[in-house]
């Protein structure tokens, strides 16, 4: 059977859905050995996962109507590029592995993943009238598609609350760290890391995303209050991002005053993180903390884990499900809850040692060739093929 893939998100590796895409597509490769792919995207990707020859690449034209710019290029290609290519090519499913199913599917079947949906519960991210406009052109794609994946239990009430799709089309399939998250204990290797961006010994670590919905004032205010607490002068939180970003606009508020105002901005280290050095950044951190306020599943608590490092995360949504007993659950608008929590971990080591022992446990539950295992079954259900 053929399955027509849509890599749109293969030029954006470093998002989530990026690394969502290139971990199942690799996946794929090494456990489905029955179906074909025709991977699928307007250009080459910028990375692409090595793959065996039962996986055809491809980057059809978009078409003419691709000159309004890449937001315009990227509806095109979603709604009549891909779908096209996956006729042509004979494909018997389609998989759109993020939130934008096609209106006209031609007779395929359609799967699509949904990660969240935050541009339906959270206002602040359809404020322009494009936004709108998508938002209700993928609501109406993923009430026609045939099957939705969702990446935790929290995503899929989201979905059935607010795209008003019934539960039985809805799979959940959680996500999974990438394999090179795991610890580092080459000592000369988590130096450079440090000394590439100038971290002391002591930091706690935050990476995930600088938007609203991430809760970094709520972060600033936590740092600062242990940080005044425990008195330690080289301690330091680092923040994986780019500050360019900061008060660009509403989605992306400027913390930068509130660190000031609290007394650590000389504390606080922002800048963007090469993926190679984020399993050393995690290792090397002595506390990992997350504030976030929504997420649809929550990947970086669990590189966080199987790196070995203790973490502390926001008691929202799917966080919970996804961290489990295995890290501190606090109130990301408690700051003084969320503080005292990371004090626990920067102050003993017996809870430091406990953590970090029930992470490396927990996230074993949780693995990409599995993913792969159960997405290639859908593919079987959409279509009724038997699979011995």
């Amino acid at each position: 059977m053929r399955v027509a893939f849509n890599a749109l998100f293969l030029q954006e590796p470093r998002t989530g859905t990026g690394r969502y895409t290139y971990n199942l597509l690799q996946s794929l490769g090494r456990v489905d050995g029955v179906n074909e792919y025709e991977v699928l995207s307007p250009r080459t990707p910028e990375v692409a996962p090595e793959t065996p020859s039962s996986f055809h690449w491809d980057t059809p034209p978009v078409g003419k109507l691709n000159r309004g710019g890449e937001n315009i290029e990227k509806v095109v290609w979603e709604q009549r590029g891909f779908p096209m290519a996956a006729k042509r090519s004979g494909a018997r499913v389609m998989h759109v592995p993020h939130f934008a199913p096609p209106l006209r599917a031609y007779g395929i079947p359609v799967i699509v993943t949904v990660h969240d949906v935050i541009n339906l519960r959270l206002p602040l991210y359809r404020a322009s009238p494009q936004a709108r406009v998508y938002s209700r052109f993928v609501t109406w794609g993923a009430k026609r598609a045939t099957l939705l994946v969702a990446v935790s239990e929290h995503a899929k009430c989201d979905i059935i609350e607010l795209l008003g799709v019934s539960e039985e089309r809805i799979r959940v399939i959680r996500e999974a760290p990438a394999g090179q998250y795991r610890p580092v204990q080459d000592a000369t290797r988590l130096r450079e890391v440090r000394e590439k961006y100038d971290l002391g010994e002591r930091y706690v670590l935050n990476v995930g995303g600088l938007d609203q919905r991430k809760n970094i004032a709520g972060l600033i205010g936590a740092f600062a209050a242990v940080y005044h607490e425990i008195g330690d002068a080289d301690l330091q939180l680092f923040i994986a991002g780019n500050q360019k970003l900061l008060g660009s606009g509403p989605l992306f508020p400027d913390w930068r005053p509130l660190a000031v105002t609290f007394g650590v901005a000389n504390q606080i280290r922002c800048e963007p993180v090469d993926e190679a050095d984020l399993p050393a950044l995690y290792s090397g951190a002595a506390c990992f903390a997350f504030t976030s306020l929504y997420e649809g599943f929550g990947l970086t608590p669990l590189e966080a884990m199987a790196c070995g490092t203790p973490v502390v995360c926001s008691d929202r949504t799917s966080l919970p499900e996804v961290v489990g007993s295995a890290g501190l659950l606090a109130d990301p608008a408690d700051v003084d809850g969320f503080s005292a929590a990371m004090l626990r971990v920067l102050t003993s080591a017996e809870t430091y040692a406990d953590l970090r022992a029930r992470g490396l446990a927990r996230v074993k539950q949780f693995n990409w060739d599995q993913v792969a295992v159960e997405t290639s079954a859908l593919y079987a259900e959409v279509t009724g093929t038997k699979r011995d």
